[in-house]
């Protein structure tokens, strides 16, 4: 795509007649869509003013997006002031920051979702007649699993297609389309028949995810034929420029999947939350909500998205485990960041390993809680010790992290499961062996990322079977015959359940495209503003796709509240109960559930001349400050409705907010 911005002759006519230099402040990229119906002269703003917007489309633009007789949208690096005024100006549609969206994924255990979505029960012989689109950290072309006759692109910034310096790309991309050859694992459509587009959109390090980098592969996906998209990406922000990009790719006859996101809360993420995207929630292997996985009214559906085994970049996937001379091998996980490494030593139990653990030459066996990982780790390498087995205090498994790569700690350090633990306290004084190494093609991992590849390769493997569908069918098709999971019909957890591929193909075999008429479930949503002990409630957000919502019906600390706007006043500071239930005008009723916290007094001033916290604002900037039931926190990245009191960590970076502690 060229640099040259090619805007309309009013707007060169600006440039040429421009000679004031850009105004010098913090900069930052934006997206700038032009007002194409723009007059000569806006009399609304003055001559100098003028001169300086006309200077900034001049020397600022980076790239161009979209050049079209009716539209031109470019990226262009701004001052705050710019900004402020070229959006008086009323000469460009719209401004917005160029923000990243980061992968979403985590960690850990083995290949249970193709049986669970029904892949397995559905033939893809006529695969080559679809292709997927994978917008994503690039793809390792050459894995002996994955399909050679991939196609992709990447912007030079985040290196080659067929590299992928995370994994991330090429875990989504074994799930959609691994191949049934008897090595490794199989994907949804593993007959080797299925096209695959990889758009890199992300580096070595998961960054540069810019959202107008996602928003041309987008249009890249459709270029080369793409019928589903998947994106396993997303932000807290929404981008007029990338939804346009969506509505665009829908309207054509694409079908776009992402992840509805992981942390954990009610929040909405994008791409998966806009109206043309199905987003999708992370299940386990027992058809549990991943606790990570977010819900809000716009999750469609569900996938298998928790310990899913698949490819990664060849010779970088994690072998962990423990083995006991004579007893056999148990199961492990790396804690991230630890270095890696395989040895053979006599077993010690170090407890909680609080303090140096005296372990020379031996492996430590130390028990979850009381202390970092990091620090027992070194408690452990203080001692002597030559690597450190950390199990869990509680049942299950867990994922743990040394902290940054500046932990210091120069042993391996693998976390166990509380059974695993126990069991290796009968073998003290034996020889074990710690194995922690990166040799394997394959490897484990968690995430709405996971799942939503399930979706899409079940969605393209639908499609191949009934070609003569459009997008809207198919989508129609895979909600209507998911596993109703959680509260019957659609709800914020699991959307229409869990993703099922024969059932979806046999509707469409048995009732054609259009398949049958069925009255769609409302989707309740509200949003709550508070001053001091006093909210109010709006439900305008819900909505009936296939008729009209009838009535509203709240529960407000036990109180029935009727309407589609509500207003209350709570009797004393603390955290309440809402919830709004929506009955559609033929009968069916959907439910939201929310927790509001009130504060006495007027909050609005902060403390210490520190702005309150407001749920109803976007925060961009690291380090801003807030107030909030007397502390003040500071955050460190973009976001909106973390609440800072459940969304914090203390003296880190962790979490959404720092907690800077009380007010003085």
């Amino acid at each position: 795509m060229s640099n040259k911005f090619k805007i309309s002759a009013v707007a060169l006519s600006l440039i040429a007649a421009s000679s004031v230099s850009s105004l010098a402040y913090a900069e930052q990229t934006y997206i700038v869509k032009m007002n194409t119906g723009l007059q000569t002269h806006n009399q609304n703003i003055s001559s100098q003013s003028q001169h300086r917007i006309n200077d900034a489309i001049s020397n600022n633009v980076v790239e161009t997006l979209v050049s079209t007789v009716s539209e031109q949208v470019v990226t262009m690096v701004l001052s705050e002031e710019q900004v402020a005024l070229m959006t008086a100006s009323d000469q460009f549609v719209y401004i917005e920051e160029d923000f990243e969206y980061t992968p979403f994924s985590s960690t850990q255990i083995s290949p249970y979702g193709i049986g669970q979505v029904q892949a397995n029960l559905v033939s893809d012989a006529n695969a080559d007649q679809v292709k997927v689109c994978v917008i994503d950290s690039g793809y390792d072309l050459g894995h002996p699993d994955l399909p050679q006759n991939a196609t992709g692109f990447a912007d030079a910034a985040v290196g080659l297609w067929y590299k992928d310096g995370s994994g991330h790309g090429t875990h989504v991309a074994g799930s959609i389309a691994a191949i049934n050859n008897s090595v490794g694992v199989i994907g949804v459509l593993p007959s080797d028949k299925v096209g695959i587009h990889a758009v890199r959109v992300f580096d070595d390090e998961g960054k540069q995810g810019l959202n107008s980098r996602i928003g041309r592969a987008v249009d890249n996906c459709v270029e080369h034929g793409a019928n589903v998209i998947n994106m396993s990406l997303g932000g807290a922000s929404k981008s007029q420029y990338l939804e346009e990009r969506l509505n665009a790719a829908y309207d054509q006859g694409v079908l776009i999947i992402a992840a509805a996101g992981n942390g954990g809360d009610a929040t909405l993420s994008y791409p998966a939350s806009y109206d043309s995207v199905v987003s999708v929630a992370n299940i386990d292997k027992d058809r549990n909500k991943n606790d990570s996985s977010q819900f809000n009214a716009q999750v469609e559906i569900s996938g298998p998205g928790t310990d899913v085994l698949s490819t990664v970049p060849r010779g970088t996937g994690i072998v962990a485990g423990v083995t006991v001379q004579g007893a056999g091998a148990f199961e492990a996980a790396g804690m991230t960041h630890s270095v890696e490494g395989k040895l053979s030593a006599e077993l010690a139990d170090c407890g909680q390993a609080l303090t140096t653990c005296t372990a020379p030459a031996k492996i430590c066996l130390i028990e979850r809680g009381g202390a970092t990982f990091a620090k027992k780790a070194q408690n452990c390498e203080a001692g002597g010790g030559v690597a450190a087995l950390v199990y869990n205090n509680a049942a299950g498994s867990f994922g743990g992290t040394l902290g940054d790569a500046n932990h210091g700690v120069t042993i391996p350090v693998l976390a166990l499961t509380q059974v695993t633990g126990n069991s290796l306290k009968t073998h003290l004084s034996k020889q074990v062996t710690a194995q922690l190494e990166s040799i394997s093609d394959y490897d484990v991992k968690s995430g709405t990322s996971m799942a939503s590849p399930h979706v899409a390769g079940v969605a393209a493997l639908v499609w191949s079977n009934h070609s003569q569908c459009t997008n809207v069918e198919i989508r129609n098709a895979l909600n209507a015959t998911a596993i109703d999971l959680g509260d019957a019909g659609r709800d914020h957890l699991f959307g229409y359940g869990l993703v099922q591929a024969k059932a979806a193909a046999d509707y469409l075999t048995q009732n054609g495209c259009a398949g049958t008429v069925q009255n769609q479930v409302p989707i309740a949503q509200f949003n709550s503003q508070c001053t001091g002990l006093s909210c109010s409630f709006d439900a305008s957000g819900s909505r009936d796709t296939d008729g009209t919502i009838s009535r509203f019906d709240w529960i407000i600390n036990g109180q029935n509240v009727v309407g589609k706007q509500a207003t209350y006043t709570f009797p004393q500071a603390g955290t309440y109960s809402v919830k709004l239930t929506v009955t559609d005008n033929e009968g069916a009723t959907a439910n939201f559930n929310k927790a509001v916290t009130v504060t006495e007094g007027n909050v609005s001033e902060g403390c210490n001349g520190i702005t309150a916290w407001s749920a109803n604002k976007t925060y961009t900037k690291a380090g801003t400050l807030v107030s909030y039931n007397g502390k003040k926190y500071s955050n460190n990245w973009w976001h909106s409705n973390k609440n800072p009191e459940q969304n914090s960590n203390v003296g880190n970076n962790w979490k959404v907010w720092t907690d800077l502690g009380l007010c003085k």
